[in-house]
C-alpha cells in the first residue's frame, strides 16, 4: 500500500504533535537555506499550503507538490529562508483546506556573508538610478514566475551542477552585503541573490539541471537572461549572456548549453550571475550542488522513523 508523507525540506529533524497529524521539523535552518517539513501520514487534504513567518509577517510561503519515493507517495514543499532574515525564533505553518493552521517553531541561524563595494561607471550609474518604469514592469513579470508552483512540473530531483566549468574566479558570493559607488558620489546598498563567475565573453553557459526554460529574453538590468524551471517553485536563473541558444517552452537537460558569457544589462565586467530561487526566495546554491534537491535517503529515514 503506498504511504502518505507531506515533506519541506530542512536538515536536522524534531516532531510535535499538533491537531490531528505531527509536523517532523529541523530544529534550525541558516539564513539563505532551504527548509523542509515533514507532516505525518493522517492528513486527508490534498491541497497544503506552508509558510515561513513571524508575528504578521510572512517570509516565504509555497504548497506542496506530490512524487513518489521508493513505494512511499509524499507530499513536498520547498522554503526558502532570506538571507536577509534576522536570526531568532520564527514559526512554520501548514494550513489546510478548512484554513486551519498547524506549527511548527524553527529557530533561524546567522550565517558569514562578505561586505563589498562597487564602483560604478556613469553609464551604470544611470543605468541603475533611473526611475524607468520599465525596470519595475519587468522585476513584476520575473516574480509572477518565480513565485509559480505548478504541482505537475517535477523535471530535476538531483543535485545542480556548477553552469560554467571554465570560469577565470568566483568574482561574487551569494549573500554579499554590497554598496554601489557612484560616479556622482553618492551611494546605495543592495544584496546579491547570487553567485558571480568570472570568465572570458563567449565562454559556454550551461543549464545547472534538467527543466523547462520558463523565461528567454532581454532585460534592463539582468541583461540577456534565461530562466529554468526544475522543480514546483524552484528556478534557476542566468544573467548578463552574451548570446541565449533556447526558448520559451525549451525543455533542456542537466549540462545542456544555453548561452555564452557576456556582460549585457548592469554588469561591470564579463560573468555569468547564476541565481537559485525556492518560492520567489533567493537562496544559497552551494548546497544544493553539494547534495540533490530532493534528499530521498532523508525522505526515507524520515518516514522509517513513523
Amino acid at each position: 500500500m503506498i504511504k502518505k508523507a507531506i515533506l519541506v525540506f530542512l536538515f536536522f529533524t524534531a516532531a510535535v504533535a499538533v491537531f490531528s497529524f505531527s509536523i517532523y521539523a529541523p530544529e534550525s535552518a541558516v539564513q539563505g537555506g532551504v527548509i523542509t517539513l515533514v507532516i505525518e501520514e493522517g492528513c486527508v487534504y490534498e491541497d497544503i499550503n506552508v509558510e515561513l513567518a513571524r508575528g504578521d509577517e510572512t517570509y516565504s510561503k509555497t504548497n506542496v507538490f506530490e512524487t513518489e519515493i521508493s513505494e512511499y507517495e509524499v507530499d513536498i514543499a520547498l522554503l526558502g529562508v532570506p538571507s536577509t532574515l534576522k536570526p531568532g525564533v520564527y514559526s512554520i505553518y501548514a494550513a489546510d483546506e478548512d484554513g486551519e493552521r498547524y506549527r511548527r517553531d524553527i529557530i533561524i541561524k546567522a550565517k558569514e556573508f562578505i561586505n563589498e563595494d562597487i564602483p560604478l561607471s556613469r553609464s551604470m550609474s544611470d543605468l541603475r538610478q533611473s526611475d524607468d518604469v520599465k525596470k519595475a514592469e519587468q522585476w513584476r513579470n520575473l516574480l509572477v514566475i518565480l513565485r509559480t508552483v505548478d504541482r505537475e512540473h517535477i523535471y530535476e530531483e538531483r543535485n545542480l551542477a556548477i553552469p560554467v566549468s571554465d570560469y577565470l574566479r568566483t568574482s561574487s558570493f551569494y549573500g554579499d552585503r554590497r554598496r554601489f559607488l557612484y560616479d556622482d558620489g553618492t551611494t546605495a546598498r543592495s544584496i546579491h541573490n547570487g553567485i558571480d563567475y568570472s570568465a572570458e565573453i563567449g565562454t559556454p553557459v550551461y543549464s545547472a539541471g534538467r527543466g523547462r526554460v520558463v523565461f528567454s529574453g532581454d532585460r534592463i538590468i539582468s541583461g540577456n537572461t534565461v530562466v529554468i524551471e526544475h522543480l514546483p517553485g524552484v528556478y534557476s536563473l542566468y544573467y548578463h549572456m552574451n548570446s541565449r541558444s533556447v526558448s520559451e517552452d525549451d525543455m533542456v537537460d542537466s549540462g545542456q548549453q544555453l548561452g555564452t558569457v557576456g556582460s549585457t544589462g548592469l554588469a561591470t565586467g564579463a560573468h555569468l550571475h547564476w541565481e537559485i530561487r525556492v518560492a520567489g526566495v533567493a537562496v544559497d546554491p552551494v548546497p544544493l550542488m553539494r547534495g540533490d534537491i530532493i534528499d530521498k535517503a532523508f525522505i526515507l529515514s524520515t518516514i522509517d522513523e513513523q
